[in-house]
């Protein structure tokens, strides 16, 4: 059972209750009103010294409670949870470098050494990972990281961009498409924290299906992944997966796919983590976006922006830790009344009518869902 803490106000009146009780028995004649005054009233002298007692009483219970709670994975804090994961073999992931492709024009035949700097106009830095010469017509595409790792080195296609030294052989480059991508920044120690749960109460299992989604979320910031056995032939695994992108999610890039199954394990090769006979296939989720449709009463504006938040919310928990009915976002399926409840719970909604969607969505297996645009009909 929990324990309970006492305030500091009723360890003060536990330590006065018992003075006087014990001083009333050591001198049986003493005034009772005296002795409580002395004992209770903020000038008595008894109970100038109580009151110190009672808060350093106080800061001890909060100071035990404190450390009880770092006992256990589920209630520790930051420095505990790390602890913890030390102690599983759980290592934090690192912030990610955004990475992608420069589309570099310039003097045919000139070589662009692996680690030349370019500098986007707005200020980020990236280098390129391989060595490359600019064709005969003039241009080439280069693979490029970031200097600085989090989401701010995520960059669009077509940013300009200028070596940091002079290179005069080089006429213009820009970020080539589809941008640079995979920015991410480090794990924040809520998401260790339910690795390590994760870890605990399901431990690995060799390549079992979740293997592979714990052994992806320690290095990619995932947003979801499904396994499909089989996928191209007997032996095979399908690992269809989508990126976080905020509170959304993407496809991964060209890059990152290779990234992944680089860490996973190519097809015959002896290295990655993976079970060595599995042959590993690396899919992009594709989105699907979901439109909405509504009756909202009351029709106004805040109502009306309050609903279109608790759809994009609902959205998110779609295949997570307390979706039942979905191990992962991606293939999921989204039973229509679980939408109701969502919208109903929308701040200032007092009730509403679903109009689309008007059945069950059941997604495809390499689908993730994404919120759409709300539309709003009229009451009746």
């Amino acid at each position: 059972m929990p324990w309970p803490i006492p305030s500091a106000k009723t360890i003060f009146e536990r330590i006065a209750t018992s003075i006087e009780e014990k001083l009333s028995r050591a001198v049986p004649n003493v005034d009772p009103a005296a002795l409580s005054r002395a004992a209770r009233s903020s000038h008595g002298m008894i109970s100038l010294l109580e009151r110190p007692v009672a808060l350093e009483a106080r800061e001890i219970h909060d100071h035990v409670a404190f450390y009880g709670r770092q006992y256990f994975p589920d209630t520790a804090e930051e420095e505990f949870v790390e602890r913890h994961a030390s102690i599983w073999g759980i290592q934090p992931r690192p912030a990610i470098a955004a990475t992608g492709h420069i589309f570099v024009e310039g003097s045919g035949g000139t070589v662009i050494a692996a680690g030349t700097e370019f500098s986007t106009i707005n200020g980020i830095i990236v280098k390129t990972t391989a060595a490359a010469t600019i064709c005969e017509n003039g241009s080439v595409r280069i693979p490029v990281e970031c200097t600085i790792t989090g989401v701010a080195g995520n960059l669009g296609e077509g940013i300009a961009a200028n070596t940091v030294e002079p290179f005069p052989a080089i006429n213009r480059a820009i970020v080539a498409a589809p941008g640079l991508t995979g920015g991410a920044e480090a794990e924040t120690w809520q998401e260790l924290q339910t690795r390590v749960l994760q870890r605990i109460r399901q431990p690995p299992h060799g390549g079992a299906s979740f293997d592979y989604k714990e052994w992806l979320s320690a290095k990619f910031d995932i947003r979801a992944v499904s396994v499909e056995p089989d996928w191209i032939g007997r032996g095979s695994v399908g690992l269809i997966v989508a990126m976080k992108d905020g509170n959304s999610g993407r496809p991964p890039s060209e890059d990152e796919i290779e990234a992944m199954l680089d860490y996973i394990g190519r097809p015959g090769s002896p290295s990655g983590v993976r079970p060595v006979t599995a042959h590993v296939v690396i899919v992009a989720a594709t989105a699907k976006i979901l439109p909405l449709r509504v009756r909202v009463r009351p029709f106004n504006t805040a109502t009306k922006k309050a609903i279109e938040d608790a759809w994009a919310a609902f959205i998110t928990t779609v295949g997570d830790e307390n979706d039942d009915g979905n191990e992962t976002a991606i293939g999921a399926t989204i039973e229509r009344s679980r939408v109701i409840e969502a919208l109903s719970a929308a701040a200032g909604e007092y009730a509403h009518d679903l109009i689309e969607p008007a059945e069950t969505i059941t997604l495809e297996k390499t689908e993730y869902p994404v919120a759409g645009t709300v539309q709003f009909e009229l009451p009746k």
